[in-house]
């Protein structure tokens, strides 16, 4: 086996599917894996440390949301992964030491959503510790740069003086963009995946807006603070050309209700004016009414 060539056909397969799938991968299409010189090579298992059929290492790795072994990434860029129970021999483990001797890169799975993971790749394994019963793995920068072509680095340099603060950069922006995931997937499922305003139902075409944004106070990636909008309509909410009230009605700026232009600005904005939003079927994850509140301030001021 050429593990050179499996992983670079790998990387550029779930790169390829992350373009259409929003960077977020069904358990079902992990499990069914993905063709390579004519065999399919399965990237998931009933086993977090997945060694497909006919392999002497690991693909991937995973961690299950509610899973009993509590793996993350530290501050400085390095994920703990618990080994596979408490023999530090069993085959899992082995075939993990293994690829941190050939130093083959592989996949970190994480689930953002029961059935629902996000991959994390390339991760290299950068030491072996069996008497914790865990290895530790990392963001390799290098590997990075060479698969993701299109992510800047930034340093000038991947030298060996600044690779501690490179992996920090990376392991700040895998964290935002895993929590960003996985707010997106519990908004839009409470709005059963349509548009809140317009009843859009192609998830493609569909964000998971803060009321509150992340940055201020209230601003946390929870359900009552998002709301499920058409790239449209959150652009309109982002800049106050759309408005809701805490009693969930909305408002269309009165500048726009002034303007006339196409079928867009016609049908897609000004005819929402004293419309309601439409609420996720559990009260729990109704709009919060005090964010709402206090982001209409806003709308009010500029309208």
């Amino acid at each position: 086996m050429d593990y050179d060539d499996f992983f670079t056909s790998l990387f550029l397969w779930l790169k390829q599917q992350e373009a259409s799938n929003g960077g977020v991968f069904e358990r079902t299409i992990l499990a069914g894996g993905f063709e390579y010189k004519g065999t399919i090579v399965t990237l998931t298992g009933p086993t977090g440390i997945w060694i497909p059929k006919g392999f002497e290492v690991p693909v991937s790795i995973t961690t299950t949301k509610g899973g009993p072994y509590n793996d993350d990434f530290s501050d400085d860029g390095i994920l703990n992964y618990r080994y596979r129970g408490a023999d530090p021999y069993h085959r899992d483990n082995r075939a993990l030491r293994e690829a941190f001797k050939r130093q083959t890169p592989l996949v970190y799975f994480y689930a953002i959503k029961k059935g629902k993971y996000q991959a994390v790749y390339p991760v290299q394994i950068i030491s072996d510790n069996p008497g914790q019963l865990c290895i530790e793995a990392a963001i390799d920068p290098a590997l990075l740069h060479k698969v993701h072509k299109d992510i800047s680095l930034p340093f000038d340099t991947l030298g060996e003086e600044n690779i501690f603060s490179v992996r920090r950069y990376l392991t700040r922006t895998t964290k935002v963009r895993l929590h960003q995931a996985a707010f997106r997937e519990y908004v839009l499922d409470a709005y059963n995946r349509s548009c809140t305003i317009c009843r859009l139902q192609h998830p493609e075409l569909l964000d998971a807006a803060h009321i509150i944004p992340d940055a201020e106070e209230g601003g946390e990636p929870v359900v009552p603070n998002g709301l499920s909008l058409c790239k449209i309509h959150h652009s309109a909410y982002d800049q106050n050309i759309i408005g809701i009230t805490p009693d969930y009605d909305l408002r269309v700026r009165g500048d726009i209700l002034d303007e006339i232009d196409g079928p867009m600005l016609e049908y897609g904005l000004k005819a929402v004016e004293g419309q309601k939003i439409i609420l996720p079927n559990r009260k729990q994850d109704y709009p919060d009414k005090d964010r709402l509140a206090k982001r209409f301030e806003e709308f009010g001021k500029v309208g």
